[in-house]
């Protein structure tokens, strides 16, 4: 410390005695010294303030401690402005903390900084004994105080009337003193607002503030808020003694509740961008998987049929291209569903090591194609079946192995599992591949949305930044960490871990479903309703070359028409069509009689989004399957319910 802060240093201790609080501050508003009775007032600094720190970190521990969750948004600003009166601070003001009545003093010294003196004094209480202790027992006068508080204050007599009112609030109501002494409260308000007032009469507006201060008022102590012209506001407390005698402070919040209609209003304006974005999304998605089901299902026939060798290259190339713009989409609209917050996660028994051998066999022909090897590191016998959700698990896994496979040249791609050692319910997955690397400085924006760590990994490899983005969100919203790093034999290294607890050994066994072999049904009649000619002969062709007999229905009054003069064995239902959508298309169909009540509607439809799921079955329809959909599924899917129903 420099030397000449010495002498305050043992003023500071001497002042102990009397339980003065002190503080010195440099001419960089640096904290220099304290006393122990400043830590005594301000437990909230002890342990915590520093010599050298700034005056903002002294007001911003203060803050929190005093601010509530309507104003804690705000705290930047009231450090500020603390600052600024700290520097500026010319007269005492009284205010209360942790209990005690506290009259601060500022002064500037002649060699250059700041000394803060902090002297308890009697409280401003409203019993009887207040204005003695005050006017009589006091050295400083019940006015001084009010005079020297930064709000503004008022006095009430038992009867309610004003006694005593300080300058600041009657500023704040912009009356005089001669307009205030005497009046009640609610008289006050009705003054304030009496050039302004709504009512025709001053008894209509007396009535209207004593009304709405019964309503406000909740009960004796809570904090209320008071509207005045100009778009004032105030917070107002009142502490009421036994004898009837009320103190009340007056703060302006005016600038809290501007801001707070600011963040309201960028609310509002954030969730209506946010259902115009998932409507947009909701339309794009369905006007590009409609015809991307014409593709993908046309491409499936044409590798069915008989094909040179040129032509089935041709073919396949289209089929990879449309999987691939098919994951794009699935991409855009999980960061919809994962930004709304309507992704949940779920927590079942999973068989881990079944998973990561499923995610090898899928990703092993692309690793084939590009002369990869892929393998395993054999996990230990720890691993087993655990709790959490294996859907989401899997879409993080082929994201990393799709990442490693689509950036490795040359060399391979190996897939590690681990166990913690002291927390067996923590398990870590690493892939690493020995590809073109991660310069390290690029690591923090991987994980961002549209972001990769080249500006050149586009063109060279494709792909739209998402995929990491919504992995690492899928981490997060299952408890866990997700992170990568370069290898120094050359390569990368992506991992995540997550907490996924181990199925108990004793516990029964969970029975998994198993899917009988579809048996076909030759001669089953299949209604699909469609209004997309592709669409239509997609659908015909695939279910014609299973067996089924196909009907087309080309809207909803179409096909309640069909239903009505014969019913079909199961019903592909499109949901959005013109004049007719196929919630109400179905809803009229289930209603033509009791056999139609049990007819199998099935929703075939490009809405993907979140929900439409449950909007589909609420309808009345029995399953849904989504466009472009697996035409092996959507067999299975027929052969299903025309069997249930036949049963």
């Amino acid at each position: 410390m420099d030397p000449k802060w010495a002498p305050y240093g043992l003023m500071a201790g001497l002042l102990d005695s009397l339980n003065i609080g002190v503080c010195l501050f440099d001419d960089a508003d640096l904290t220099m010294l304290w006393n122990r009775s400043f830590l005594r007032l301000f437990p909230e600094h002890d342990g915590q303030i520093q010599e050298g720190e700034h005056y903002s970190g002294n007001l911003y521990r203060f803050y929190r401690f005093r601010l509530g969750p309507d104003e804690l948004p705000h705290i930047d600003q009231y450090v500020r402005d603390g600052v600024a009166r700290h520097r500026a601070q010319s007269r005492p003001f009284v205010f209360e903390h942790r209990g005690k009545w506290l009259r601060v003093g500022s002064q500037p010294l002649p060699g250059g900084g700041r000394i803060r003196v902090w002297t308890t004094i009697a409280a401003p209480n409203v019993d009887a004994g207040m204005a003695r202790a005050l006017t009589g027992a006091s050295t400083v006068s019940d006015s001084a105080i009010m005079e020297n508080v930064a709000d503004g204050v008022m006095l009430l007599s038992a009867d309610g009337r004003i006694s005593q009112i300080n300058d600041q609030c009657l500023l704040l109501y912009g009356l005089t003193r001669d307009e205030a002494l005497g009046l009640q409260y609610e008289e006050l308000l009705a003054a304030a607002w009496i050039a302004r007032s709504p009512f025709p009469t001053p008894a209509g507006t007396r009535e209207h503030w004593t009304l709405k201060l019964a309503e406000d008022r909740r009960f004796a102590g809570a904090p209320f808020e008071v509207q005045l012209p100009r778009d004032v506001w105030l917070r107002v407390i009142e502490q009421r003694g036994p004898d009837g005698v009320a103190y009340s402070t007056h703060v302006d919040i005016s600038e809290m509740k501007r801001q707070q209609r600011a963040v309201n209003l960028a609310r509002e304006a954030a969730d209506r961008a946010n259902a115009a974005k998932s409507a947009f999304l909701a339309m794009i998605s369905h006007e590009i998987r409609t015809p991307m089901n014409g593709i993908i299902g046309m491409t499936h026939l044409l590798l069915d049929g008989a094909l040179d060798d040129r032509q089935r290259f041709y073919a396949e190339t289209v089929e990879t291209s449309a999987s691939t713009l098919l994951g794009i989409i699935d991409d855009v609209l999980d960061v919809s569903k994962l930004e709304a917050g309507k992704l949940t996660i779920e927590t079942i028994p999973f068989d881990l090591s079944e998973l990561i051998d499923e995610a090898i066999r899928l990703m092993v022909p692309r690793a084939r194609e590009r002369n990869l090897s892929l393998e395993c590191i054999p996990p230990d016998d720890r691993i087993g079946r655990r709790l959490g959700d294996p859907t989401r698990i899997r879409q993080v896994l082929l994201n990393l192995l799709s990442n490693a496979v689509k950036f490795t040249p040359a060399g391979g791609v190996t897939i590690e599992v681990e166990t913690a050692s002291q927390n067996a319910g923590l398990v870590t997955i690493k892939v690493s591949d020995t590809g073109i690397g991660l310069d390290p400085t690029a690591i923090g924006k991987l994980f961002q949305r549209f972001e990769q760590a080249d500006g050149t990994i586009t063109r060279r490899f494709g792909g739209t930044g998402l995929g990491l983005h919504i992995s690492r969100q899928l981490v997060d919203l299952m408890g866990g960490e997700i992170g990568a790093e370069p290898r120094a034999e050359g390569g990368s290294l992506f991992w995540f871990t997550l907490p996924l607890d181990p199925v108990l050994m004793d516990a029964a066994p969970v029975a998994l479903p198993v899917e009988p072999e579809p048996i076909r049904r030759t001669g089953g009649r299949v209604l699909v309703v469609e209004d997309n000619l592709i669409n239509q002969l997609v659908a015909e062709e695939i279910l014609s070359q299973a067996g089924f007999m196909v009907e087309i229905a080309s809207g909803g009054q179409a096909a309640i028409e069909m239903a009505t003069a014969s019913l079909p064995d199961l019903v592909l239902m499109d949901i959005q069509m013109p004049e007719m959508d196929g919630y109400e298309t179905t809803r009229r169909i289930k209603a033509l009689s009791p056999a139609a009540a049990l007819l199998p509607i099935v929703a075939l439809t490009a809405n993907a989004m979140e929900g439409d799921r449950q909007q589909c079955l609420a309808a009345g329809m029995i399953d849904y399957v989504a466009k472009p959909f697996d035409p092996r599924g959507l067999i299975q899917t027929v052969d299903r319910w025309i069997l249930g129903s036949a049963g």
